[in-house]
């Protein structure tokens, strides 16, 4: 049908496919305050992916640095939610100002590395609505941001890639997001679970969005309503 794919590259401080220009840090974009400049650096960084022959950017990342030893907070816009939101915000602009799709992510709670696929993020609401969410909600609402990525850990229980109070509930629920959400690398761990909680897209592979899934719909524990609402979604996209 002529539909294109989504060919994605690495991120966010710089495009992580073969020689390719190693960008400032995101926290050292942050620490300059400088809202023009985060557009300039989405800018750029759209750029170098469509020269590659990429059309997806999977960053920027915004999650908040709570714990200093965690390995990726040189990712990120550092501990302020209002200053990661405006941030974020420009950065997505940039890059899908230029036509390429930027992917907010870890969503969410990434809080560390060590052990990352099975710490429990046990988070009150307010909490996960004052601190860990702004920059999220502000990606959707003001930059559109057309995908995001959740995140390896889990989230008062279940894991972020079929946690339906975050996806469902609040990023699709409660902002109206209408792009797709997907899994980081190799963290979703069965189909029905994260198929109903509101996840589009496994990545690397289709290990339990392949065949199982479609056994899951078969047999009517995933309805085919979810399926067509995750085929509408990258579509739109």
């Amino acid at each position: 049908l002529g539909i294109p794919s989504i060919r994605m590259g690495d991120a966010p401080p710089g495009i992580r496919i073969g020689h390719s220009t190693a960008f400032p840090s995101p926290i050292n974009l942050a620490a300059s305050w400088d809202v023009a400049l985060a557009s300039k650096y989405g800018d750029a960084l759209a750029a170098e992916t469509l020269a590659k022959g990429r059309n997806c950017i999977l960053g920027p990342c915004v999650g908040i640095d709570r714990f200093p030893l965690n390995g990726r907070n040189f990712e990120s816009f550092g501990e302020d939610p209002w200053l990661s939101a405006r941030m974020g915000v420009n950065v997505i602009r940039g890059v899908q100002e230029r036509g390429a799709i930027a992917t907010v992510k870890h969503f969410a709670v990434n809080d560390q590395e060590w052990e990352r696929r099975d710490v429990n993020a046990i988070v009150d609401e307010r909490t996960l609505r004052e601190i860990h969410l702004p920059a999220f909600e502000a990606a959707v609402k003001e930059a559109g941001v057309w995908a995001v990525m959740t995140s390896y850990n889990r989230v008062n229980g279940p894991h972020a890639s079929q946690c339906a109070p975050l996806i469902n509930g609040i990023l699709k629920g409660d902002w109206g997001f209408s792009g797709i959400t997907m899994s980081d690398w190799e963290s979703v761990y069965n189909d029905v679970g994260p198929a109903n909680a509101g996840l589009d897209l496994e990545m690397p592979s289709a290990l339990w969005f392949g065949e199982t899934l479609l056994e899951a719909v078969r047999d009517g524990r995933v309805a085919e309503s979810v399926i067509d609402d995750k085929i509408r979604r990258h579509l739109r996209v």
